[in-house]
């Protein structure tokens, strides 16, 4: 069938496709604003991760922040991905203080970012949140410059990953419309390296409660052969999720 040629093709691009979410507002007397991006868990394994996006108008060499959670279980594991690997930074996290130090040793800047962008994305284990993923907040930032000089630092507010933000069904790049750019995005981010999306809810075009291939291919069916829509609250006008899941938008594109 046609989308299922069309799945073909997408999962042979490598380009990355960029999200183009609204940009959250650096608060006055800051020059880098860290907020919480996606926050996956799984609560039969007890591990999670969490991507930290950061926005900034200056470059950093060198960063530092914790990670504080609702449930005194959490440890950290890992850090990896974002910028920070990119760059090639060295990243080692705390496992009980909750502590995530970056740095190089190459005296490599990492470049502004005016739109949010992963700095790093941490992994965490907790076997006592069998409820879902635990709240989590960004404590105590410390971002330096190429001479050591702290650069006046925000962060945002805490987050367990499940929001109740208004977005259209469909719109995984979150640029307010939902049509074949978003399959290549879906595809891309599965399958070639491409960024994470910021409304993994808009992702999940069948409402299975999980984002994969079968979200590109249902969406595709859609748009191409005539299938079954996308789950409310559809591709016309934003609104909620009705349904009582994990997924979240923590960025969901502008309404039409």
């Amino acid at each position: 069938m046609r989308f299922f040629f069309l799945v073909s093709i997408y999962l042979l691009l490598t380009p990355a496709v960029s999200a183009q979410g609204p940009l959250p507002p650096i608060p006055p007397g800051s020059d880098i604003l860290l907020e919480l991006g996606t926050i996956q868990y799984d609560a039969a394994t007890g591990s999670g991760s969490v991507q930290m996006m950061m926005t900034s108008t200056v470059p950093i060499a060198g960063f530092q922040f914790d990670l504080t959670f609702d449930s005194p279980a959490v440890l950290l594991t890992s850090a990896y991905d974002g910028l920070a690997y990119t760059f090639g930074y060295t990243v080692g996290v705390g496992p009980t203080s909750g502590t995530v130090l970056g740095y190089t040793l190459t005296l490599v800047e990492i470049p502004p970012a005016i739109l949010p962008e992963v700095l790093i994305i941490v992994g965490f284990q907790c076997n006592a949140c069998p409820a879902g993923a635990p709240q989590i907040c960004i404590e105590n930032p410390v971002f330096a410059d190429i001479a050591a000089n702290s650069i006046p630092s925000d962060v945002g507010p805490c987050s367990n990953g499940v929001t109740d933000n208004e977005f259209l069904r469909g719109d995984c790049n979150t640029d307010g419309n939902a049509n074949v750019a978003d399959a290549v995005f879906l595809l891309a981010s599965l399958f070639s390296g491409g960024p994470d999306s910021g409304c993994i809810d808009g992702c999940d075009s069948n409402d299975d409660d999980s984002m994969n291939i079968a979200d590109a291919i249902h969406f595709l069916s859609f748009l191409f052969n005539g299938g079954t829509a996308p789950a409310p609250p559809g591709v016309d006008f934003c609104g909620t999720d009705p349904t009582d899941d994990t997924l979240g938008c923590l960025v969901p594109g502008p309404c039409p």
